[in-house]
């Protein structure tokens, strides 16, 4: 449940390895990408089943969840933040264990205010286990024993690239998390698509790629005029399609896609963009990143010049490729945590 990338690369390592029985339930943008993955949606979400903190527990599809774990009687749950969720099924099935997936900024988030940061994080220490996965360990501020803080969790068909960048080839990623978001939200990422769509001018020798993450957008962009250089993709598809021979790649600064181009080493453009919490949440993780990759990856302003940026473009295209992996993701580290879990 939640926010789905990183459950599901977990759920189907134990499907392939340990040929584990499973569910998934997630809503939004979630049943889109399950339904690329091959899984069926069990369950209409209808709005009122949720809110701006996940799923209500007492909605129509909070109950169903409940009523379908309690049929299923799993060995453990991942839940994906979810904080009410977390709450509930503990209350009510105290005996089932819970881990729960969450971003640094879940449990160290200065833009809180201090009773928002004590209500989540109250809520997430009653999971047996916490995995905070991202660019930087947190401070453990609510003496949580059983939260572990890790490098992100990255999805397996990352893993097995192999970057060429043996295309002129310029792709923007723009990412999930604009399903139900704020209208600013929307508005900055389209406004992200546009200047690249603008880039195409300047590097006619280049292909450019948009994925644009969700069928709004595709929408509200195909009919903006662009070059023949230019394509629209109104989904993410493939990682191998904008990773695998993409010299460049220009995104917004979500946790996911900087991980897997900071673990294959693609220079990248990231762009901190959205409402005041998740644009300060993006804006932490560029910088970090920003300096771990040592520039191979910058930060830009989303109000950038269209001059500004082609500067930045020509800049990132000259940097030479050098494969060293020094990063390595938390994938296994939270599989072995989890298998603690199960045999504890």
């Amino acid at each position: 449940m939640g926010r789905v990338v990183s459950g599901v690369e977990i759920i189907e390592y134990f499907k392939e390895t340990y040929q584990a029985e499973t569910k998934i339930f997630t809503y939004l943008q979630g049943e889109e990408y399950i339904t690329q993955r091959g899984y069926m949606i069990e369950y209409p979400v209808l709005i009122e089943d949720y809110s701006s903190i996940g799923i209500i527990p007492v909605s129509s599809y909070g109950e169903f969840i409940i009523r379908q774990i309690l049929e299923f009687n799993p060995d453990f749950l991942i839940i994906d933040g979810e904080p009410l969720m977390i709450q509930a099924i503990k209350f009510l099935l105290p005996k089932i264990k819970i881990a729960t997936f969450l971003n640094p900024f879940d449990v160290d988030n200065p833009s809180n205010q201090p009773s928002s940061s004590l209500f989540f994080n109250t809520l997430f220490s009653m999971a047996d286990l916490a995995i905070v996965h991202g660019f930087w360990k947190v401070e453990n501020h609510s003496k949580n024993n059983n939260l572990y803080s890790i490098n992100t969790i990255i999805r397996k068909e990352v893993l097995s690239i192999t970057p060429t960048r043996s295309k002129d080839k310029i792709c923007c990623i723009l990412g999930g998390g604009t399903v139900n978001s704020k209208r600013e939200f929307q508005s900055k990422s389209i406004s992200i698509a546009i200047k690249c769509m603008l880039l195409a001018d300047f590097f006619e020798d280049f292909e450019f790629h948009i994925f644009c993450g969700s069928s709004e957008i595709f929408n509200e962009i195909s009919n903006e005029e662009r070059k023949a250089n230019t394509f629209l993709h109104p989904n993410l598809a493939s990682c191998e399609k904008y990773f695998k021979d993409s010299k460049l790649i220009i995104a917004r600064a979500g946790r996911n896609t900087i991980s897997e181009v900071f673990y294959l080493e693609i220079p990248a453009i990231v762009i901190p963009s959205g409402c005041k919490f998740r644009a300060i949440e993006q804006k932490t993780n560029a910088e970090i990143v920003e300096e771990m990759s040592c520039n191979r990856i910058i930060n830009v302003d989303e109000n950038i010049s269209i001059a500004d940026l082609v500067i930045q473009c020509k800049k990132m295209l000259k940097i030479d490729f050098q494969e060293s992996k020094n990063w390595i993701p938390g994938n296994e580290q939270a599989i072995e945590l989890l298998l603690n879990l199960y045999n504890s």
